[in-house]
């Protein structure tokens, strides 16, 4: 079974909302220990596929995988159970809680109560700026801390897979350069796996190792990073050149 080699394998995933399609028949595949792309302009679907990865969207059709085992139906806190995380697009802090409280409280799963400390340790290290925080209210947080703090939360999780919607959306040129640092810095040095939805095509080529394009709920091109960069269709549509 590929489950050891892909932590994460879709297949022809149907999904959408009421009676309106929005995936038709997407496949990809998430090998473990890095980081694969799901890139596309806005509205092509990026976040629905996330969504019914994670179970938030029940799948019409099709089947999940996750470490082998299918999960195509099992709900989100039970997906989190086993390892699997989402970072949501749009931060979703409680503007009047403390950094170190909304640590602390991801951290009441049953992967993360028995390590609190020390995932704590290991978020404060990744994010120094969070550290000298640890007492500010999210809400008086800027954009780059607030998308620093909903990471961090995802890591107090304790997870195996992170999946990221959007990290870069609203931040300045700098910070999603911070960003995509972070996000390389989890697959380098915590051998985290990752699978990340961006609009920003530049960003998440610099970071990720294989990439899919999507357009209208169908995934149309995947390849090496290399392989896309030289599409001469990713080129013009997604790069500008």
């Amino acid at each position: 079974m590929a489950g050891q080699e892909y932590m994460l394998v879709v297949e022809d995933l149907e999904s959408g909302y009421g009676e309106t399609q929005v995936l038709f028949g997407v496949n990809l595949k998430v090998r473990k220990g890095e980081i694969t792309a799901l890139l596309g302009s806005n509205g092509a679907g990026k976040s629905t596929t996330l969504w019914s990865i994670m179970g938030v969207i029940d799948p019409w059709k099709g089947r999940i995988l996750f470490k082998g085992e299918d999960v195509t139906h099992v709900p989100p806190h039970k997906k989190t159970t086993m390892g699997l995380v989402l970072v949501p697009e749009g931060r979703r802090l409680w503007p009047n809680l403390t950094v170190e409280e909304h640590l602390t409280l991801a951290a009441k799963t049953p992967r993360s109560r028995n390590k609190v400390e020390e995932l704590l340790d290991l978020v404060y290290s990744l994010f120094p700026r969070l550290k000298e925080r640890r007492k500010q209210k999210a809400g008086t947080l800027s954009g780059g801390e607030q998308q620093m703090l909903a990471i961090a939360r995802g890591l107090m999780l304790n997870p195996e897979m992170l999946m990221f919607d959007e990290p870069s959306l609203g931040l300045a040129p700098k910070l999603v350069q911070d960003i995509a640092s972070t996000i390389a810095k989890l697959r380098d040095e915590l051998g985290l796996t990752v699978l990340l939805v961006e609009q920003n095509v530049h960003m998440s080529l610099q970071i990720a190792n294989y990439g899919y394009i999507m357009e209208n709920g169908r995934i149309v091109l995947e390849g090496t990073v290399e392989e896309l960069e030289e599409n001469p269709r990713v080129r013009e549509a997604y790069l500008g050149i």
